[in-house]
């Protein structure tokens, strides 16, 4: 298409139209923050790993039993839950509630692994059945490649809108 052909918006050649701007902008933004909720995901798993993988050497292993489900909103219509667990540690009842989250309430008498810090059962880490395989490490990095995808996106959105104007 010739640029006599196209119509005047009143900017230079290669300069982007202010409403395109914004809305690449906007994209943009929210590619960014789709990164950011991603990477943070990611973090925090590791350092939930991270403290698992230290109860592993240093810490005590146990079964307790799960007692009831905590839910947990994140939106209006996404409810998960996580297990609160009793176990034993030197004689005395400690109740813990676990990283671990799932879709459905955790069936309560169902047995949990449990690995506790002797100093401090209260901290520990939870394995009851039924939750999540993946862990947000993996829906933290799938939110990160859909972010980085969104921004190579807006990138190409910018490349072909200046190109045409």
């Amino acid at each position: 298409m010739d640029q006599s052909q196209l119509p005047d918006l009143g900017v230079s050649s290669g300069a982007v139209p202010a409403p395109f701007a914004v809305v690449l902008v906007l994209v943009g933004l929210f590619g960014l923050a789709v990164v950011a909720g991603g990477v943070r995901s990611v973090l925090r798993s590791r350092g939930r790993a991270r403290d698992a993988a230290r109860l592993r050497v240093e810490g005590r292993r146990t079964t307790g039993v799960v007692v009831d489900s905590q839910a947990h909103s994140r939106h209006e219509r996404r409810t998960t839950f996580a297990p609160v667990v009793r176990f034993e540690a030197d004689g005395r009842d400690v109740v813990v509630v676990g990283d671990q989250r799932w879709n459905r309430s955790f069936v309560p008498g169902r047995p949990a692994e449990v690995l506790y810090d002797p100093a401090t059962p209260d901290r520990a880490h939870v394995r009851a059945e039924g939750g999540s395989v993946l862990g947000d490490g993996a829906g933290g990095v799938l939110l990160t490649v859909c972010g980085v995808a969104f921004l190579m996106l807006v990138g190409v959105l910018a490349a072909l809108v200046r190109s045409v104007f």
